[in-house]
């Protein structure tokens, strides 16, 4: 009656495009904001469109760092899992 849950490893592998779609909604966001900028031409526009590209690009690299450390993460409950299946 008791069910193995599934480790983390392997809940991120299984659902890792959605993470991935997921954390690019404010990417997203950022860009429908940067074109209606664009389409109302206040008179900071140059000032309020590098802000807005200065964050997609921040954030673009935090996503970037956060998926490389998840799928080391999973690589690394692989390696465990295995180690723990030759035992």
């Amino acid at each position: 009656m008791t069910e193995k849950k599934p480790s983390l490893s392997e809940i991120l592998r299984a659902n890792r495009l959605f993470v991935i779609l997921l954390l690019s909604i404010p990417i997203v966001g950022m860009v429908i904001a940067a074109g209606l900028v664009l389409y109302k031409r206040p008179d900071n526009t140059i000032l309020a469109l590098g802000v807005i590209f200065f964050l997609m690009v921040q954030y673009g690299i935090t996503v970037y760092i956060l998926i490389k450390r998840l799928d080391s993460l999973a690589r690394r409950g692989e390696d465990n899992n295995s180690e723990v299946l030759i035992d």
